[in-house]
């Protein structure tokens, strides 16, 4: 018998938009391979099986490496210059995201900040451009 597929019922924006508007940061977690997407999508990034669940992630993470945009977004401009990195999560993920406490203002200040990577980073939810979006900000070691 066929094992019985459990996929997610209602969009996977809509579900982790929801998530950020209570204060909650959701990635998915595959039932089948056991490892996690973030941001979530509709299908595991390992293994492509849907049966996936919705679930909170840690937040907890580190800064491997960082930049800044020379010509960011529109709607990002009013907190330029600001720090763009790679995160990787507790749980395995890695993406670019915004990321405070790191210096952003000059190629040299860049360069100086890299030097001191990895650096221990936690996930919030941040009112940016009117809308909530996942920033991390460098913890204390």
């Amino acid at each position: 018998m066929p094992k019985k597929i459990q996929t997610l019922k209602t969009p996977v924006a809509k579900q982790f938009y929801d998530g950020l508007a209570k204060g909650k940061i959701l990635g998915i977690k595959c039932r089948d391979c056991g490892k996690w997407t973030f941001p979530p999508v509709t299908a595991c990034r390992e293994c492509n099986s849907r049966n996936v669940q919705l679930k909170q992630i840690s937040g907890n993470g580190k800064v491997l490496f960082y930049s800044t945009s020379i010509l960011p977004p529109k709607k990002f401009q009013p907190y330029s210059p600001y720090a763009y990195g790679l995160v990787m999560l507790k749980e395995g993920p890695s993406f670019f995201t915004m990321v405070e406490g790191l210096d952003a203002r000059t190629p040299e200040a860049i360069k100086k900040g890299n030097e001191k990577l990895p650096l221990p980073v936690k996930a919030k939810v941040s009112k940016k451009a009117g809308m909530n979006v996942v920033v991390f900000k460098v913890v204390k070691k």
